[in-house]
């Protein structure tokens, strides 16, 4: 196999028509890319969790890009285009998709929420921007213990150097997609989500969130091109909870929540948005001297045991083989997680 990407999670190959998604102990959080650590094992779950979702999506009627496992830690999925808009003048030029392509990345990320949560973003975005109240199908402004039925959709920019809410006047500005085709990501998500926090209520998880990335595939009778799921599913792109804790990426974000690198991250990308710079990771390593630590012994072994025993429990109620050993149950994990937060507050 051809080695064609190598991402700060998981590498790419071309495997003859197909792509193959080998799956790393890396992580990312505050879109840095690759941190200083690697989580043992994760790579092993993602792969076990990423078939499991999308061979249980299937069964619910829900395509996606995924054709098999292929090892412990790879998936083989079906190969997308992507088309990257160029910078241009201070802004990302989207013409390349004027002409209505088929079988390519769509440029959007698609976010749902189940539940706000406290400091959730959205409150605060509302504050500044009412208008956008109309967008989302709100009256009112939501405090941190709404939920929505069903779910709330917001899109943002997926193959910029930082993600950005998009408004329905934005997208539409873009030409990137149909107004048709809109409402499909809408409502196709609104149906992932679902099944997703069906599926994760049964054994006494909650789905609070999460975001999801989709290819065009051919066009239909109407013209508006099919929808895939791609990419990837699991706690890297969902956020959730086990009895209180983060049971997602979150956990390794809230190692790092109060430190001096994570206030320098969101303060780079404030001064790239002022100076209309995409580069704000050279801000924060040379102008404000702030890269990330490395976690303790203690904070990756919990980690680990995150990716672990989720894995085991997905893989169980779908009918998979449980990818990790029998010990490994969320229950441990929460044990563990609890000590490991309190010493990092």
């Amino acid at each position: 196999m051809e080695l064609i990407y190598k991402g700060s999670v998981k590498d790419l190959y071309k495997k003859e028509s197909h792509l193959v998604f080998q799956y790393s102990n890396r992580y990312s959080i505050f879109d840095w890319g690759e941190m200083p650590d690697e989580v043992p094992y994760k790579g092993e779950a993602l792969a076990s969790m990423a078939a499991s979702f999308f061979e249980y999506l299937a069964k619910k009627g829900i395509p996606s890009h995924f054709v098999s496992s292929v090892a412990a830690n790879a998936i083989e999925v079906q190969s997308v285009n992507v088309l990257r808009p160029k910078w241009i003048e201070g802004r990302y030029d989207y013409s390349i998709y004027e002409d209505v392509p088929t079988n390519c990345l769509v440029p959007l990320e698609v976010i749902f929420r189940k539940h706000l949560g406290q400091g959730n973003s959205l409150e605060g975005r509302l504050k500044k921007n009412p208008d956008y109240l109309e967008d989302l199908g709100l009256e009112k402004i939501p405090n941190g213990e709404a939920s929505f039925t069903p779910p709330l959709i917001e899109f943002s920019t997926k193959l910029e150097s930082s993600d950005r809410y998009l408004t329905r006047q934005e997208i539409a500005e873009m030409e990137i997609l149909s107004h048709e085709e809109l409402q499909n990501l809408r409502t196709q998500t609104q149906m992932v989500a679902m099944e997703l926090d069906k599926l994760f209520a049964s054994f006494g998880v909650k789905l609070w969130d999460g975001k999801l990335e989709y290819a065009f595939g051919n066009k239909g009778p109407s013209g508006a091109r099919t929808l895939l799921l791609v990419d990837s599913i699991g706690p890297d792109e969902l956020r959730l909870t086990y009895e209180g804790l983060p049971l997602s990426k979150e956990f390794l974000r809230q190692l790092y929540r109060n430190t001096s690198w994570s206030d320098a991250v969101k303060n780079a990308k404030d001064l790239a948005q002022e100076r209309k710079t995409q580069d704000w990771k050279a801000i924060c390593v040379k102008e404000l001297s702030e890269t990330p630590k490395s976690l303790s012994k203690e904070q990756i072994e919990v980690s680990s045991l995150l990716y672990q025993s989720l894995a085991n429990e997905i893989a169980a109620l779908v009918g998979r083989t449980k990818p990790f050993s029998e010990e490994f149950t969320l229950k441990l994990w929460h044990q563990k997680a609890q000590k490991v937060l309190e010493k990092s507050l």
